[in-house]
């Protein structure tokens, strides 16, 4: 009788992204230079959370680019008051 050996390798893998919090390029909305910012930061500056950002983005009310994440254009943010 033949006997069957059975190997199975197990791959695990973990992928770590280091990208800059915050950046300068020309917005394509207001058309300028200016500083890009994570919708985190976005949320700390204006004292809203990060889904209103969200919210704000899908409305059209900030300017935005999408990369690795998504950057806002921190011209476009209300003043916080």
């Amino acid at each position: 009788m033949k006997q069957k050996t059975e190997i199975i390798f197990e791959i695990e893998e973990t992928v770590a992204f280091k990208s800059r919090r915050n950046f300068i390029a020309v917005c394509g909305e207001c058309r300028a230079l200016t500083e890009m910012v994570t919708t985190e930061t976005a949320a700390a500056l204006t004292g809203v959370g990060e889904r209103e950002i969200y919210r704000l983005i899908e409305n059209g009310r900030l300017h935005f680019i999408e990369a690795e994440r998504v950057f806002v254009c921190r011209s476009s943010l209300p003043i916080r008051g």
